[in-house]
């Protein structure tokens, strides 16, 4: 059996595929097991969203000192 490849979205993919999933969710009457499926793929794309957006705090904290002074950063 091949391994799927993971595809990431752009934040703004992710936030239109998450929104699609709670239309899909609230106006379709699906079987339990899609509504699983789709429940876990919005799940999923929450987590990576959180992810993302908690790398990014980090990386601005070490831009941006307590003092709200730019520190030199360099990745």
């Amino acid at each position: 059996m091949a391994k799927e490849e993971k595809v990431t979205l752009s934040i703004e993919e992710s936030l239109k595929k998450l929104d699609e999933i709670v239309n899909v969710v609230e106006n379709e009457t699906l079987p339990l097991e899609k509504s699983l499926a789709i429940f876990e793929e919005g799940m999923n794309i929450i987590k990576d969203l959180e992810k993302r957006l908690s790398e990014a705090e980090s990386k601005l904290a070490k831009i941006v000192k307590d003092d709200n002074t730019i520190e030199d950063y360099k990745d």
